[in-house]
């Protein structure tokens, strides 16, 4: 791809993905994945508010206790809480910092490429990894993705440069970005799979007696299993928790899954090549996989594509319910696409690209015009849910005016946080379904003064029962068209 000047390239790229992820930036939290993005804000605030104890994270819906919730190491809130300290309190650090990472991990990964590949194949990498729409939007989303991206690609950059250069300060780094992606999101223990590849080759089977890579995997899971030990207790000592452990019954360890042909059809061709990849890029990444490997170290890109797949087969629920979820794959992938463009579109001799296949030529350039138009309307359909009109706004606007900070309130948000979070109060998130007299007066006895929530989300004619009756039994202070709020308890 590269014409004279290459750095100023990657520069170009990198400012122009920065522009892509500045759109709403100051946007409060809200739209695709809300309830995701209102959990990591309310422990940024809670920091912020609560005292800085990374080790005691707190969300909004643990009710009358602090909150306390089994989870990953968050580390990520914890850096928007110091901004908070620094600028404010405002959503857009969270987003600034996210947008932050997204952006040494397109370098990260360029530096990557470039070293294992080429100039021109790193910098198509960078360029498709930058535009591709779900990238976009969680790159500048209030969730630790960004982070633990950037962690995995520098850990892997690290251990490659010790590979080849054999200097233990490498080494070293690599494993303290590995522990982080790992502290971030615990499947990430995938990545020993291309990791285990690079050291194989470079030991054989004497692997298992360095000290080095002994030194290196205890600097990686010392951190981890003390971590999670800890946000373990959490839990068991009255907090809440994300289900991080739950093995066969929520994100993983639902192997049964794996014979339904709709779980491959729905995470590998809705959701990898028609959301995170889009069709052409799925396409120019299949045709990148049957490209001659030119050395056995691009090899680490088959074993790292291979090692998320592992991850999506072992953590299929969350892989099926949450796209997300697949943004790793993302990063091997792209690299595919981008050996592609780089032997076969290459700008500095288009006639000569032009000459050899004309077809080739022609369905290359088509998929290259196609990627950041489908690109495009996907990540403004996404946006569209970021609409300061919405009923959300206006009813945690309502629930600040009306309500006292310390009281309690429970949500029908079909457990969103998000209601909790933006409204800037304590209590319980539950389903509608859930809202029968007997529930409502259990959280009454335990100290919740209001209840709220968007009527969408009674949808079920057991549901619309329910708050017929909430309406006809308690003090109503708000009933607007689409939100109500109701006083459960009278002072």
């Amino acid at each position: 791809m590269i014409l004279k000047n290459r750095n100023r390239v990657i520069s170009y790229i990198l400012l122009f993905a920065l522009l892509l992820r500045l759109f709403h930036i100051t946007f409060p939290v809200s739209g695709w994945h809300s309830w995701r993005q209102s959990d990591t804000a309310a422990i940024a605030g809670n920091f912020y508010e609560n005292g800085y104890n990374i080790l005691y994270p707190q969300v909004d819906w643990g009710g009358t206790t602090p909150g306390y919730v089994e989870s990953e190491f968050q580390i990520y809130p914890f850096i928007i809480s110091l901004f908070y300290a620094l600028f404010g309190v405002n959503d857009m650090w969270g987003r600034i910092l996210s947008v932050i990472f997204s952006l040494f991990t397109i370098y990260g990964l360029y530096l990557l490429v470039r070293k294992i590949i080429s100039e021109n194949a790193a910098l198509w990498s960078a360029f498709i990894y930058s535009i591709i729409p779900l990238n976009i939007y969680y790159s500048r989303a209030i969730m630790p993705e960004s982070a633990m991206l950037m962690c995995s690609v520098f850990g892997i950059y690290y251990f490659y440069k010790w590979f080849k250069e054999d200097r233990n300060k490498f080494l070293f780094i690599s494993a303290v970005f590995i522990s982080f992606a790992v502290l971030l999101k615990l499947p990430c223990l995938y990545l020993g799979l291309p990791l285990f590849y690079l050291s194989y080759r470079k030991y054989k089977i004497k692997l298992f007696t360095s000290d080095s890579l002994w030194f290196y995997f205890l600097i990686i899971i010392i951190p981890s299993c003390l971590w999670y030990y800890h946000a373990h207790q959490l839990f068991l000592n009255g907090g809440v928790t994300f289900s991080i452990w739950n093995f066969g019954e929520d994100k993983w360890g639902t192997f049964s899954l794996l014979a339904k042909p709709d779980f491959y059809n729905t995470v590998i061709f809705k959701s990898i090549a028609e959301r995170h990849l889009l069709y052409p890029g799925f396409i120019l990444m299949i045709w990148g996989l049957f490209l001659k490997r030119n050395n056995a170290d691009e090899h680490l890109f088959d074993y790292w594509l291979l090692s998320v797949f592992f991850f999506i087969l072992l953590v299929s629920q969350g892989n099926l319910m949450q796209e997300y979820y697949q943004l790793p794959i993302v990063l091997p992938a792209v690299v595919y696409i981008g050996k592609v463009f780089a032997k076969y579109f290459q700008l500095d001799r288009l006639a000569d690209s032009f000459n050899l296949n004309k077809f080739r030529f022609i369905f290359i350039a088509l998929c290259l015009i196609l990627i950041p138009i489908l690109s495009y309307l996907r990540y403004s359909n996404f946006m569209k849910a970021e609409n300061c009109d919405s009923a959300l706004f206006r009813l945690t606007s309502d629930i600040r005016t009306l309500t006292n900070e310390p009281d309690l309130l429970v949500t029908a948000s079909n457990n969103s946080p998000v209601y909790l979070y933006l409204s800037h109060r304590k209590g319980w998130t539950v389903s509608a379904e859930q809202l029968d007299s007997a529930f409502i007066c259990q959280k009454g006895n335990e100290g919740a003064k209001w209840l709220a929530g968007e009527k969408s989300e009674f949808n079920s004619s057991v549901s619309v029962k329910y708050l017929e009756y909430i309406l006809r039994k308690y003090k109503v202070i708000k009933n607007e068209k689409d939100y109500f709020i109701v006083k459960l308890n009278s002072p």
